[in-house]
């Protein structure tokens, strides 16, 4: 058997026995919302998808139709009554289409998730194929190759960020599929399809157009191109529907969403982590495990002055551009700048991590058969290590909600971060001596 097999079927394995050992722990205190990653795939083909994105969405179209396109719905809807609708005026283009044609939500939600779930494995097994000859690593047959396919497949409907965002029925679906094929475009050199998609996603998650500075930084023109102006029609499109107003309003949106951001635990970023530290002393203002629907937490200073400089880090180091010229390198950096722009956010859900799996699976084919850190077990433990923890979820963190070790609910957090870490490794080609 190949070693890339081997490597695989024993990281499913230990995740699969990981998972039990945790649901066994949490069934012995009884603790509610104890479904695994494995239950969340199972839920995915057996039950009815969430509608966790389109709700709001309808909700926020249904009430600018309803005021004849005069309402400003982020200054009405999310600064006043709370509701937590936090996309960009673009995204309600997709749910106008839906209203305009009528189709049926719980039809469109259902039949997208499947649709971009499997256009991200589809993507993920190419860019592990493609990778895995450049990187000289022994070659497979045709059957070798369909066995990884189906053992990147299981690894990906394990992987509890993923799964968590096909059962809500979140757009973040299409932005882990959109991700996916991004780094594949971008490492087999169709550079302008990645800007698109890298621009389709900056309409639906405007962090992701830091790509823009990244790309300007490192002098990838059809990159920035294909991302400005596919960024560009989105924006004229929405301008044109909802007018101009509506974007002002938008970023007043994000001003108070950076200002106040969550303190409830599946809010896995700084600020999520400094506002559950104050929850010690204030859990009634800064909720840790109970979820309040249309609720902030009040702004405070020290928190949004640490989530702002903690985001200026990332970014800096994100942004920072290597020396290097290897592939590895000049893959994690691509990679680095997808991860900084999630761990950079003031709101990162659980599911936003989904766009973590593709991560994992480079990051294992560089650190197994790349030349850096191809000899370094520490950095291989770390690895296992962290994939553990993002694949799962582990509710008896919430024991520790109301002392300062619920940094430890930030489990998945603390995952990303050590992935961050790794690949700042490999972009600046540190090798064993240097870690």
């Amino acid at each position: 058997m190949k070693p890339i097999l081997k490597q695989l079927l024993l990281l499913f394995v230990i995740n699969l026995l990981f998972s039990f050992a945790i649901q066994g722990i949490t069934n012995y205190f009884e603790l509610k919302n104890n479904k695994m990653a494995v239950d969340h795939a199972i839920w995915i083909f057996t039950s009815e998808i969430g509608d966790d994105s389109w709700r709001p969405m309808k909700l926020a179209f249904d009430h600018w139709k309803e005021s004849q396109g005069q309402s400003l719905i982020y200054s009405e809807l999310l600064l006043t009554s709370k509701v937590k609708f936090q996309y960009p005026p673009t995204a309600l283009l997709i749910t106008r289409f839906i209203e305009n044609n009528q189709i049926n939500l719980l039809v469109f939600s259902t039949t997208t998730t499947f649709i971009f779930l499997f256009l991200m494995v589809a993507s993920v097994i190419a860019m592990t194929m493609y990778s895995y000859r450049k990187l000289d690593a022994p070659q497979l047959s045709t059957g070798e190759k369909t066995v990884v396919g189906i053992l990147l497949t299981l690894l990906l409907f394990t992987f509890y960020p993923a799964v968590k965002a096909g059962t809500l029925g979140q757009i973040q679906v299409w932005l882990n599929a959109f991700f996916a094929l991004a780094i594949l475009c971008y490492f087999t050199g169709y550079e302008t399809i990645a800007g698109i998609l890298l621009g389709m996603m900056a309409s639906i998650k405007p962090q992701y157009a830091l790509f823009i500075i990244w790309g300007l930084f490192r002098g990838n023109k059809r990159l920035v191109i294909a991302m400005i102006v596919t960024g560009a029609v989105g924006l004229l499109l929405g301008i044109r529907v909802f007018g101009l107003g509506m974007y002002v309003d938008y970023f007043r949106g994000l001003s108070f969403l950076a200002q106040h951001g969550e303190s409830y635990y599946s809010n896995q970023s700084f600020n999520g982590m400094a506002g559950r530290i104050f929850g010690i002393r204030y859990p009634e203002v800064f909720n840790n495990t109970k979820w309040r629907g249309y609720y902030f937490p009040p702004y405070n200073t020290w928190i949004f002055a640490f989530t702002q400089i903690t985001t200026i880090a990332i970014l800096l180091v994100g942004l920072i551009k290597t020396n290097s010229q290897s592939i590895e390198a000049r893959h994690a950096d691509f990679l680095l700048m997808g991860l900084a722009a999630t761990l950079a956010s003031p709101i990162a859900w659980e599911h936003h991590y989904g766009i973590l799996f593709p991560i994992f699976v480079c990051l294992g084919l560089f650190l197994w058969y790349g030349e850096n850190l191809g000899r370094n077990l520490w950095a291989k433990v770390i690895f296992v290590i962290c994939y553990l923890l993002a694949a799962n979820v582990i509710p008896f963190t919430k024991f520790v909600a109301d002392s300062y070790l619920n940094i430890l609910q930030s489990y998945l957090f603390l995952a990303a971060g050590g992935v961050f870490i790794i690949l700042v490794m490999v972009k600046h080609q540190f090798r064993r001596s240097g870690f």
